[in-house]
């Protein structure tokens, strides 16, 4: 749930932990109180702490979430992203997001059916909710649609029928609207 935090926490943390420590050194070289020059470092470096790791965070953000375009599977590189997208998809247009994301790409409806089957095959029956019960293969209303894929500026799908990936216990999956006529997928995944 906290993974966008990790990396710019580690990066700071050590960024201000160097600081600190040539800060100290630099006192040691100069012959300074090396005490004094340990505490007022630490106590820059604690002040410091929220708005460099906002500021490092910020400029990560905005090269890893955001509207992407790939030719296939293979240039996607992102684990989060890989899990719910099936390795036949192409013209790949992921939008990119902390805790999911949305995506369109083409795929034939029997790569994208034999991927889902693939992927209830693999969890074993632990889906936080069955199969059967979400109802895989019945048209989407457009209500749904619309909500799921708003601020988007994708043309709605003119015939869609909505899978499911299966279900982690904290609500973590995908929903996938096919499109039979132009084998487009319209796709969104949550993750914590």
């Amino acid at each position: 749930m906290l993974w966008p935090l990790v990396l710019p926490f580690k990066i700071t943390f050590w960024l201000l932990t160097g600081f600190v420590a040539i800060a100290t050194l630099a006192a040691y070289v100069f012959k300074r109180n090396l005490g004094k020059t340990f505490l007022i470092s630490s106590v820059l470096a604690c002040l410091a702490f929220i708005p460099v790791c906002s500021g490092i965070m910020s400029f990560m953000d905005a090269t890893r979430f955001g509207v992407f375009y790939y030719d296939d599977f293979a240039e996607v590189k992102d684990l989060r992203v890989e899990r719910y997208l099936p390795p036949a998809a192409r013209v790949i247009t992921l939008d990119k997001f902390a805790m999911g994301h949305r995506a369109k790409y083409t795929i034939s409806e029997t790569e994208l059916r034999d991927y889902l089957d693939q992927l209830w095959l693999e969890t074993d029956g632990r889906s936080a909710i069955p199969r059967e019960e979400l109802e895989d293969g019945d048209a989407a209303t457009y209500d749904e649609f619309d909500y799921r894929f708003e601020g988007l500026d994708w043309p709605p799908l003119e015939r869609a029928f909505e899978f499911h990936s299966p279900v982690q216990r904290d609500g973590g999956g995908a929903n996938y609207f096919f499109d039979p006529t132009s084998n487009t997928v319209y796709q969104q995944a949550g993750y914590w």
